[in-house]
This record gives structure tokens, sequence and C-alpha cells, in this order.
């Protein structure tokens, strides 16, 4: 009857190069981009320019506003903020413009374009 060496075991019971296999494919799993499918799905994308662009990409503040703008023009800006070269003046957008995927800056182009510049901006109820 063998013993099985228990001295190199992770906790979970593992031994040190299956654990370091396993946990750098889960990694590689967790990392993989998920194109923006679903309406809910590019809502979230979405969020995060609401930060300076507004709700809905309409701006109340001094932030250019990006709802109603022309796909392809926010298609050619967002591509030029993730390029190695921003235009002049860029103050975060390229750090920004280079977490998305070029279908997730084609999905958020399109999101944009497709709002109405003119209409209010929706309330969310408390």
């Amino acid at each position: 009857m063998s013993k099985f060496n228990t001295q190199n075991r992770v906790p979970c019971g593992l031994s040190p190069s299956i654990a370091t296999m396993l946990g750098f494919a889960l990694t590689l799993i967790a990392v993989q981009p998920v194109a923006a499918q679903s309406p809910s799905d590019i809502t979230t994308l979405a969020g995060s320019c609401a930060n300076c662009h507004g709700t809905d990409g309409r701006s109340p503040g001094p932030i250019v506003s990006i709802a109603g703008r022309p796909e392809t023009l926010l298609l050619s800006q967002l591509k030029a903020f993730k390029s190695d070269t921003p235009p002049p003046g860029t103050t975060i957008m390229n750090r920004i413009a280079k977490g998305y995927t070029d279908e997730q800056i084609g999905a958020l182009a399109k999101h944009f374009a497709a709002i109405s510049a003119n209409e209010p901006t929706k309330k969310r109820r408390k």
C-alpha cells in the first residue's frame, strides 16, 4: 500500500503544480472580453460614460455631450483615443478607451448615436 505525500499540497488537497495550472486557466477565463450583445449589456458598458458625459450621454456640465452625435464621428473619436497617439488635449479618455474592445467601442458609438440629444434625461425613481 502506497502512502500519498501530503506535505506539498495546497489547502484544497491539490499539488502546487496542479493548483497553479488551475489558477492560470481560471484567470484566462475570467479576463475574456464580453461583447455587448443585449440592451442590458450596452447599458452596463455605457454606464461608465455617465460619470463625465452625463446620464444617457447628455452632459449637464462642461464635458461634451455625446448623445445624438453621428455614429461614425463617435467611432473615429473613440478609436483615436484608444490609439497610441491620442488627440492633443486628451486628459483621461485615452486610458478609458484602451479598456474596451473594438466591438465594445462600436457598440458604444451606435448606442450614443441612437439617443436624441434634445430629449430630457430620464430621472430615476427613488
